[in-house]
């Protein structure tokens, strides 16, 4: 049952859009996720049915910092290579939180945002007990590039399976390099990331390694993946 309840949750992040859909690309990235319930007990990942779970009960805030990998070939000649680019996710206020079956499913409040910075001092560090002294300002202390809402957003983690993943849709709506993305294609785009532990470099006090991307999902190969791969992925 729970794994084809993140089979499921996997399709629908890699999905539906009209058969002659092409899958648009606009960036990358990989950092690790916490909360502002501070996560003194995250690790191990201890979940039980009479406390919801260590990480995300209702009234907690969602937030994830780290790099972005890539970029969308929109942005060639926008982004400075020599850079380091990070992102910001937050605002992500939880509205319900269910846990069954060892299986947390999530949902947020509408209004989150996600940031990427574009920073020649390479300071970005992500330190340990989130949010410190360096997290997250060491990942937003350079130029917005592009930020967008981020709508619809949730979260399904199998703690038996130690996998999950969260999912939403962003519209683009401020940064300076905005304009590379044309109006009439700045909504529709879907954030995106696979969620693992346990991992040896999941800092202390973050929860999730995430790796992920915002994309227009389509039906080229290169968007989807197995369900044996999405296993494998934090083995």
């Amino acid at each position: 049952m729970k794994k084809a309840l993140l089979l499921l949750f996997a399709l629908s992040v890699m999905a539906a859009t009209p058969a002659f859909a092409q899958r648009d690309f606009l960036l990358g990235f990989t950092g690790f996720d916490y909360s502002s319930n501070g996560c003194s007990s995250c690790a191990g990942g201890s979940a039980n049915s009479t406390n919801v779970s260590p990480f995300l009960n209702v009234g907690d805030t969602y937030n994830s910092v780290g790099f972005v990998t890539s970029f969308s070939t929109l942005f060639a000649g926008f982004v400075n290579n020599s850079a380091e680019h990070t992102y910001f996710l937050t605002g992500a206020n939880v509205v319900t939180s269910s846990f069954t079956n060892n299986v947390l499913e999530v949902q947020f409040a509408p209004g989150a945002r996600i940031r990427v910075y574009e920073d020649n001092s390479h300071n970005a560090d992500y330190g340990v007990n989130p949010a410190n002294a360096t997290s997250p300002s060491t990942f937003i202390d350079g130029n917005l590039l592009i930020g967008a809402a981020v709508n619809g957003l949730a979260l399904t983690y199998d703690y038996d399976a130690n996998q999950g993943g969260i999912d939403g849709t962003a519209t683009l709506d401020e940064g300076a390099d905005l304009f590379v993305v044309s109006p009439g294609r700045r909504a529709g785009w879907v954030l995106s990331g696979q969620a693992g532990r346990p991992n040896a470099t999941v800092p202390a006090g973050y929860v999730n390694q995430l790796s992920g991307e915002m994309q227009i999902p389509g039906v080229t190969p290169a968007a989807h993946k197995s369900w044996g791969s999405l296993k494998a992925l934090y083995r």
